[in-house]
């Protein structure tokens, strides 16, 4: 995976996780739902905090549910 990704998946996608997570309301964390949320955003962190080279396939599935290229540019897709 080149660098530039893996670095764009460490700062932006990462942060944007991190204030999706952020802006919850606190009665939706509280929920079924909520829950099954926040442990899915947080299975995300994990894998994009713990990168290795032979899980390259669920970085580009995090990728695929939160960015798309745009003139060659990757942008985060709104939650």
């Amino acid at each position: 995976m080149p660098k530039e990704l893996m670095d764009i998946i460490k700062t932006k996608v990462k942060r944007h996780w991190i204030a999706v997570l952020g802006s919850m309301e606190e009665s939706y964390k509280q929920s079924k739902s909520g829950k099954k949320q926040r442990q899915y955003i947080a299975m995300m962190l994990c894998k994009i905090e713990n990168f290795k080279q032979e899980h390259e396939w669920s970085l580009w599935n995090i990728l695929h549910k939160c960015c798309w290229l745009n003139q060659y540019q990757i942008q985060l897709k709104e939650v």
